[in-house]
């Protein structure tokens, strides 16, 4: 016999770490191979058997686990634990809605703008009767609107004042802030009108304008106020055409008489023909209860966690808004395009 064989250890204690652990078909652990040091030293990589594998810290060669260990994942981990995180925020927020009490009515003033018609107008006979001290600003003090808030809110159990208030004009503006200083009190709230219509345009690219505006406005008026403890809130009503009346039917002949005759030459009478036909149906097809818009504004007077955004609106018109939001803007706007026009102008 020759003599026996001597056993020679890696120099480097690292690449005892780096050999592979292989289960044998016993289910008991072979020792790593006497020879992938030295493999590893002469430049070739040992042999990887195949199974899953774990990263040793530092960058070294994928080792097998032993059996029964799970690798785990961090990043699935601080997922898992910021949705229950946001899900115990929210229990608290529901939970803190439901405990506290509303706001008492007595001895609180509110002003309310556009109080001719529309919502304006059923908010202010709500607060009135819910036993507010109302100011109604209306642009006609003397109007038909006017008096008719006046004579409906006669029998109330509150008070209301009728002032005039064209948010447009300065003086007016001016003429209300030194009349309800005396009688609100400095942290209150606000609670602004805006519309789903933010969100998207169907044609009516002004009004659709002036409400995202109003959107963005209120976002950054919100956190700037919290310094203050004054909250502010967003209304945003799908279609209630019917409720407000605040846009009559309008027939083709109409818009085409009211165009220049430039406009005249991009625009013929089909096209118009198509958008009133568009915009008349939009109309009939509004809501005619306005105090589901009404409730939404008196919560957020009176709850004692009222909400950032309170949208009011059919569930075809959530559907939209959501896909608006979500979807890119290219599929928007084919449905849009669809929606709006088949005439073509070219």
């Amino acid at each position: 016999m020759g003599a026996p064989a001597q056993l020679q250890l890696p120099s480097d204690p690292t690449d005892a770490a780096r050999s592979y652990l292989e289960p044998s078909s016993a289910g008991q652990v072979k020792p790593p191979s006497l020879g992938s040091g030295r493999a590893a030293r002469r430049g070739n990589p040992p042999e990887t058997p195949p199974g899953p594998r774990a990263v040793l810290e530092g960058g070294g060669t994928p080792c097998r686990p032993p059996p029964g260990t799970h690798t785990v994942r961090w990043g699935s981990m601080w997922v898992t634990a910021l949705l229950l995180l946001l899900a115990l925020l929210l229990l608290v927020l529901l939970l803190g809605r439901r405990g506290a009490s509303r706001l008492e009515p007595a001895g609180r003033a509110v002003l309310i703008t556009g109080c001719d018609s529309g919502f304006g107008h059923l908010l202010a006979l709500r607060l009135h009767r819910l036993g507010f001290t109302v100011f109604a600003g209306c642009l006609c003090p003397g109007g038909a609107g006017a008096r008719r808030l006046q004579r409906e809110a006669a029998a109330g159990a509150g008070r209301l004042r009728v002032l005039r208030l064209d948010v447009t004009c300065g003086r007016d503006v001016q003429a209300a802030k030194e009349l309800v200083l005396s009688h609100l009190p400095e942290r209150g709230r606000i609670v602004f009108m805006s519309s789903i219509i933010a969100y998207f345009a169907l044609g009516n690219g002004i009004y659709s304008m002036t409400k995202a505006a109003i959107e963005k406005f209120c976002d950054a008026l919100r956190l700037e106020m919290k310094k203050f403890g004054v909250q502010v809130s967003i209304i945003q009503p799908g279609n209630y055409a019917r409720s407000t009346k605040i846009q009559p039917p309008v027939s083709a002949e109409e818009i085409w008489n009211e165009l220049s005759e430039e406009e005249k030459a991009v625009y013929n009478k089909e096209y118009v023909q198509e958008r009133a036909n568009f915009f008349n149906n939009i109309l009939s097809e509004g809501s005619p209860n306005g105090n589901e818009v009404v409730d939404a504004m008196v919560d957020a007077l009176m709850s004692p966690a009222p909400k950032a955004r309170y949208m009011v609106a059919r569930l075809k018109e959530k559907a939209l808004v959501i896909v608006c939001a979500l979807f890119p803007t290219a599929v928007m706007d084919f449905f849009l395009s669809y929606a709006l026009s088949k005439v073509k102008l070219t």
